[in-house]
């Protein structure tokens, strides 16, 4: 290998190192890259998470350590684009499955279909896509945090609603 091609190397895993990449842990500062096949693409605003917890007026429940992308989500019921009524979505990572918890201010809706409580909160599914696609998100709500979880990937529904369950165990519907 010639010295230049030497250099260049050394200085690009030098540059990368001190960016902190290949380190596993997200900065929490970074810009975001648009993909158009991520999830949140057409569903809100691609953000860094301190960025995002800024612009939302409630505490959300933080799903995994594995963040892959974060998202300002406009209100669900329907108000103003304001601070009060916006959501905060987290696409992750969790036993090698992809999953979004989208979560917004106030009491949530119950899906037609009962999965029955954990720790004391109510778990509802529904159809995704009015049954389009033959999947199911879970949604639940302590009162004042309405929350819903789907598969990103090709996670199954079983797995969907034991990730429900997990995050109801872990603090999520508090």
């Amino acid at each position: 290998m010639r010295l230049a091609t030497r250099w260049a190397v050394l200085f690009t895993f030098l540059a990368l190192g001190a960016c902190g990449h290949g380190s596993g842990e997200p900065s929490p500062d970074a810009t975001p890259t648009v993909n158009p096949d991520d999830y949140f693409a057409h569903r809100g605003q691609i953000t860094p998470l301190r960025t995002a917890l800024g612009e939302i007026a409630f505490r959300p429940f933080i799903p995994a350590r594995e963040i892959v992308e974060t998202a300002l989500l406009p209100p669900y019921n329907g108000g103003d684009d304001v601070r009060q009524n916006r959501g905060i979505g987290f696409e992750y990572v969790q036993a090698h499955q992809s999953f979004v918890l989208s979560q917004w201010p106030g009491a949530g809706k119950n899906g037609p279909y009962q999965l029955g409580t954990e720790r004391g909160c109510q778990l509802s599914a529904y159809d995704i896509a009015g049954g389009t696609t033959g999947h199911r998100g879970v949604l639940w709500s302590n009162g004042s945090i309405a929350s819903n979880l789907v598969a990103a990937g090709n996670a199954s529904d079983k797995a969907v609603y034991a990730e429900a369950r997990r995050l109801v165990r872990l603090g999520a519907c508090r």
